[in-house]
């Protein structure tokens, strides 16, 4: 069964809720869909679930502070960039949201309104932090309510297989603009590319980048 067009998922409803288990996965993940929802006049409410303070490991606390402080300018960055409110930030403790089951079912009943599409990152996605959004979202929400999107599946062969093996797959084609767009909004995320200076330990490696980065965005719906 060929993609289905992701602007049928988002008809009847009136806001768009993306959870992003840490800063950058709204953009990496999701571009697409948001630019979709503000296309058809949806309201857009974006949610970091941690400030992925441990994407290079536990820290001393004063360093903690400072890449937490940052890792949030860079989604308000995007937010600015691409024109919807600035994300509200839950604080979960990054690469911990396994011992936090219960705080997140319980921001995501708070947070995910009946008028509203949820998406958040694909259940089998390879980051406990995301697989764990997931399962929360499709505990609080019906199949018609919540979709999923892969992030760090599409950079693992497995996994991605594994994805659009799945019935229910969505596709967002970007136009040559939109897909620059997102390119930009994607290099804000200046933490995530470099450690002490240097592109040795960058998380988001310039090959993971540009599958972020493609023209299409995929999504899994109907689970």
């Amino acid at each position: 069964m060929p993609p289905v067009p992701v602007e049928m998922l988002l008809r009847g409803f009136d806001a768009l809720t993306v959870l992003a288990p840490h800063p950058d996965d709204e953009i990496f993940g999701c571009f697409g869909l948001i630019r979709c929802a503000q296309r058809l006049g949806l309201r857009v409410d974006v949610h970091i679930v941690t400030d992925g303070e441990r994407c290079f490991g536990a820290l001393p606390a004063e360093e903690d502070m400072v890449l937490r402080a940052a890792r949030q300018q860079e989604s308000l960055q995007a937010a600015a960039l691409l024109g919807y409110p600035p994300p509200t930030f839950w604080g979960l403790g990054d690469s911990q949201l396994m011992e936090q089951e219960s705080l997140i079912e319980r921001a995501l009943q708070n947070h995910c309104r009946a008028d509203a599409l949820c998406v958040a990152p694909w259940w089998h996605d390879g980051h406990p932090d995301h697989e764990m959004v997931a399962h929360g979202l499709r505990k609080v929400a019906g199949a018609g309510q919540s979709i999923f999107y892969p992030v760090w599946s599409l950079t693992d062969s497995a996994r991605r297989a594994q994805f659009f093996a799945q019935e229910g797959v969505a596709v967002i084609t970007l136009a040559p603009e939109e897909r620059a767009l997102k390119q930009q909004a994607a290099a804000l995320f200046q933490t995530q590319f470099s450690r002490d200076d240097s592109a040795a330990g960058a998380i988001i490696r310039d090959e993971f980048l540009a599958e972020f980065t493609t023209d299409h965005e995929y999504y899994l719906h109907g689970h």
